[in-house]
């Protein structure tokens, strides 16, 4: 399997620290945080792309897909937060090679009082690290 997860959580990890000093960053996924601002960030498919693969038993390219969830319970202002938080780690994706596949919001999904956005980001990403967008 290739395998870039927690560098790429790195990546993202920090600039969202960097920009949001407040905001706690997890690589696993939850339905609700205990802590809010909130980010998680998980690996939801890693799968070999068969179409690039050789005759050689080593694994060239996996496409890989990534869940991005944002949670904010903040009594006013909590979609603006959200977004803001969102912003920083869209950017950082698409930095980093991936593609934004979905986006959702989902303010009442858990409660009324937590506004949460999900996406998702997909690539293509090589033995050595190189991402290509489908």
């Amino acid at each position: 399997m290739i395998d870039f997860l927690n560098e790429i959580f790195t990546a993202v990890a920090t600039k969202l620290r960097e920009q949001h000093p407040e905001v706690i960053v997890t690589g696993e996924y939850t339905r609700m945080p205990s802590k809010f601002p909130a980010v998680t960030l998980d690996e939801i498919t890693n799968v070999t792309v068969d179409e690039l693969e050789d005759s050689s038993v080593a694994e060239k390219y996996s496409a890989l897909t990534y869940r991005l969830q944002i949670f904010s319970n903040k009594q006013s202002g909590k979609k603006a937060e959200a977004r803001a938080i969102f912003a920083t780690a869209d950017s950082t994706m698409r930095g980093l090679g991936f593609r934004r596949i979905t986006y959702t919001t989902t303010p009442e999904i858990y409660e009324s009082t937590i506004y949460s956005i999900t996406a998702t980001y997909e690539a293509i990403v090589d033995a050595n690290g190189v991402t290509y967008r489908r």
